[in-house]
């Protein structure tokens, strides 16, 4: 690793098992609220308190020159007429951002509050589902799919009146857990590659893969290439709860091909987290880690241990 004075990098990174006490935290809250929801006759309460949760520690974890809502986003380009879809989680430039109107609810948090942002200082969505299952797949990318209109275009530097989400805007979708009977839910992963209609869609996170016993993330990428990309390894005995899959791609035209990859480690949740912020600011780059901070394993830190007690 490179030096920088008397520094080095370290693995595992400074406050890595840290880090992941706000994914257990997420995981904690989903968990107690499910519970608590089989009790009704709809089981929809612990789904709200996902996106709640992903709020609250978005919110805590992000630049403050960013903030997190649930709402809608709003374009003088859209008859008053059409219904605004509402979205769980939203982006936008907390400093720079008016707000049009604010939805409060007696029994809501100031995150769960409803609040409409005007297109152009939308920055993210992203889609917050329960379970990684191909239903919910094809819900959250549909549901992405109302801001077509406001991605068909892009405002020039100049414009006054602008009416498109900005040029650096992204979206993707988080799920709480892939549980063991979707785990050969092949469908879930071969949708993902849907998203690629979508301006700025990168994939998304899992936060629990049911019986790890390790703090595993599943990470979900969209990958480009100018071949065709057979997957080898995704056969029918083969668990998404495993290491990684992968999806057979789809061909868009003779050299561009699309598909989608999930993987599980340790470091993803840490890794999502940074890239976000990398996205949020223009330095984002594929292939390259977003930054080294809380990033570490299990093994990593048990060979730290092990070394330091020779």
């Amino acid at each position: 690793m490179k030096k920088v004075g008397d520094l080095k990098f370290e693995m595992p990174a400074q406050g890595w098992s840290q880090f992941l006490a706000a994914r257990k935290e997420m995981l904690y809250s989903f968990d107690k609220a499910r519970t608590f929801s089989k009790k009704h006759i709809v089981e929809t309460s612990h789904g709200k308190v996902a996106e709640a949760e992903f709020r609250k520690w978005l919110s805590s974890f992000l630049p403050k020159k960013y903030a997190v809502t649930s709402g809608y986003i709003i374009s003088p380009g859209v008859s008053d007429l059409e219904k605004a879809p509402h979205f769980d989680v939203i982006i936008y430039e907390h400093l720079d951002s008016p707000i049009l109107w604010i939805e409060d609810s007696p029994d809501s948090s100031k995150l769960g509050r409803s609040i409409a942002i005007p297109a152009e200082y939308v920055k993210a969505v992203i889609e917050v589902k329960s379970s990684f299952e191909k239903s919910t797949v094809k819900s959250g990318i549909e549901h992405l799919g109302e801001l077509k209109k406001l991605m068909s275009g892009i405002d020039s530097i100049d414009e006054r009146y602008k009416m498109y989400l900005p040029h650096d805007f992204f979206c993707g979708l988080a799920f709480y857990e892939l549980r063991k009977k979707n785990e050969f839910d092949k469908g879930a992963i071969n949708s993902m590659i849907d998203g690629i209609d979508l301006r700025g869609f990168f994939g998304g996170i899992i936060l629990r893969g049911e019986g790890h016993t390790k703090a595993d993330t599943g990470k979900i990428s969209i990958l480009r290439s100018e071949t065709e990309m057979k997957s080898s390894v995704m056969k029918p005995n083969r668990s998404m709860l495993t290491g990684w899959v992968d999806a057979d791609s789809i061909k868009i035209k003779e050299d561009l091909h699309f598909g989608a990859m999930l993987m599980w480690s340790e470091p993803n949740f840490s890794g999502y987290a940074f890239d976000l912020v990398a996205l949020l600011n223009g330095t984002f780059e594929v292939g390259r880690m977003s930054s080294f901070h809380a990033l570490g394993t299990t093994e990593w830190a048990e060979a730290k241990r092990n070394e330091a007690k020779k």
